[in-house]
């Protein structure tokens, strides 16, 4: 008999095209899934009640929330005094579709206690989310190490690491991983400002942003990463070994479940 793998679910982006709307998402993140970390991989619309998302990610083993070129929205995370006029979606500047999705994802990926792997923009939701804040402008600030990628490079050398990271010496991700250093990509715009209550860093770049943290006290993997491991992850043994380490987790999970 043919071992069931465990089935997750990967927040889509939203896309609004000549007025219609759709949901969105890279293959990249499916392959990475499928392939490393050994689980069937489904999509978590943006655009359904949170009743129906309730009931789906019930029945999930975990959960990925995945990366985009857009950004989280201040209003998220600063108190607005203002009804808000402008669009709910600007392509690839605003997506509120995507940041109110996360928000009920995250919400029940917790109460649950699901793996979660919770990639740039999904990191600094899952900070928000729990009460930090962010940085709304990295590249604005020349106290800081290079957090966004060379547009004039090709599309695959932009995820090329370029920058350190120094791992916490008694974190998840050094167990993970069993190294103090390794060098990751960078494409952001947006990063850990105040850590949220119930986060603990797992990462910090040379400039001291955070820039992996994970869950305290969580049942099972609860991590976030602002960098990008599923773009090279063919040939990233650090990408692997999360995806890897995140499957085993859900596996964990769907054999609970099946008790």
């Amino acid at each position: 008999m043919t071992h069931p793998k465990p089935v997750i679910g990967i927040l889509a982006n939203h896309l609004v095209d000549n007025g219609v709307h759709r949901n969105w998402l890279r293959w990249k993140y499916i392959e990475a899934a499928e392939r490393f970390a050994s689980v069937h991989a489904v999509l978590i619309p943006t655009q359904t009640s949170h009743h129906i998302r309730d009931g789906l990610i019930a029945r999930l083993d975990g959960v990925i929330l995945t990366g985009d070129e857009s950004n989280l929205d201040p209003g998220e995370f600063q108190p607005e005094t203002l009804v808000r006029r402008d669009p709910d979606y600007v392509h690839l500047v605003r997506d509120r579709y995507r940041d109110r999705a996360a928000r009920m994802v995250l919400h029940d990926a917790l109460r649950l206690g699901l793996p979660l792997l919770a990639i740039c923009r999904g990191l600094q939701e899952l900070n928000v989310v729990l009460g930090g804040t962010l940085h709304t402008h990295l590249i604005r600030s020349e106290a800081l190490v290079i957090h966004h990628e060379d547009t004039s490079l090709p599309r695959d050398r932009q995820y090329d690491a370029i920058h350190d990271l120094d791992l916490e010496p008694d974190g998840i991700l050094k167990r993970i991983l069993g190294r103090d250093r390794i060098r990751v990509n960078s494409l952001h715009t947006q990063g850990i400002e105040r850590l949220a209550p119930g986060l603990r860093a797992e990462a910090r770049a040379p400039d001291n942003l955070i820039e992996a943290v994970s869950v305290s006290n969580a049942p099972h993997i609860q991590l976030g990463v602002q960098w990008h491991p599923e773009w090279h992850v063919a040939t990233d043994p650090i990408a692997q070994a999360i995806f890897e380490f995140f499957g085993q987790e859900c596996d964990r999970v769907r054999h609970q479940n099946a008790a």
